[in-house]
């Protein structure tokens, strides 16, 4: 499964609110897969690793999931296209910009 069919997934699987522990128990086997096409985790192991007890909300167990996965999920880090982007392991914050 892609990460963007988890609204209608959750939507039509649960009510809310539901523990963390009652989602992995009916779906936490269900793959989720990398948009590299490499890697996949299970929701199990992402709902593990975000320490969430109970969500009231689908729209909160999806923003879990969606900031819990992996670095696989992501796109480039660092990205930034209203500029230039900064070198691989450079997190500085600072501008060119004079004003």
């Amino acid at each position: 499964m892609e990460l963007n069919e988890l609204p209608d997934l959750v939507d039509d699987e649960f009510t809310y609110p539901i523990t963390a522990e009652a989602v992995i128990e009916t779906i936490g086997d269900r793959t989720v897969d990398a948009p590299n096409g490499s890697d996949s985790e299970d929701l199990a192991t992402i709902l593990d690793r975000a320490g969430e007890t109970t969500f009231e909300t689908s729209d909160e167990l999806i923003t879990t999931i969606r900031g819990t996965v992996s670095d696989e999920y992501i796109g480039r880090k660092y990205y930034d296209d209203r500029g230039s982007n900064p070198p691989d392991g450079d997190d500085s914050q600072e501008s060119s910009d004079s004003f």
